[in-house]
């Protein structure tokens, strides 16, 4: 399964801030640099794959279709 998170959509010296939110509603405030085709939005590198605080991660974790 192609990643939603390709090489095209990185991007560094960035000035936005890592939209992420942690399960406990904090919020990053680290330079965002990887943007999501899925979701659209934008995660720093940490983030970026991280299934508690990116949610698109969740569903590219799952098998779905395999046995």
């Amino acid at each position: 399964m192609p990643s939603m998170l390709g090489p095209s959509e990185h991007e560094e010296g960035s000035d936005r801030a890592c939209q992420g939110v942690s399960p406990n509603n904090e919020s990053c405030n680290q330079p965002a640099t990887v943007h999501c085709i899925k979701c659209h939005l934008w995660f720093c590198d940490l983030h970026a794959e991280d299934e508690h605080w990116h949610a698109c991660m969740l569903s590219e974790g799952d098998n779905r279709g395999e046995s």
